[in-house]
């Protein structure tokens, strides 16, 4: 879980494209946010952003479990 939590608070601090070395690196756990809603790729207007940010549940999941503001 800790490293679950160290991946939503790396895409907090910075969006990051789809083939950056830091999501390859951590593709499962990337899958893992994406499939349970914490992080998305598609902007609020329904378009695809071409990075991964975090979404509100993922805010809201780091808050409750992980500690931050």
């Amino acid at each position: 879980m800790t490293e679950y939590l160290k991946v939503l608070w790396e895409l907090k601090k910075q969006a990051r494209t789809y083939q950056s070395d830091f999501v390859r690196s951590r593709i499962a756990l990337v899958n893992e946010a994406a499939s349970r809603g914490h992080i998305s790729c598609v902007a609020v207007n329904g378009r695809n952003m071409g990075v991964w940010s975090l979404t509100t549940a993922g805010q809201l999941f780091l808050s409750e479990y992980g500690g931050a503001l």
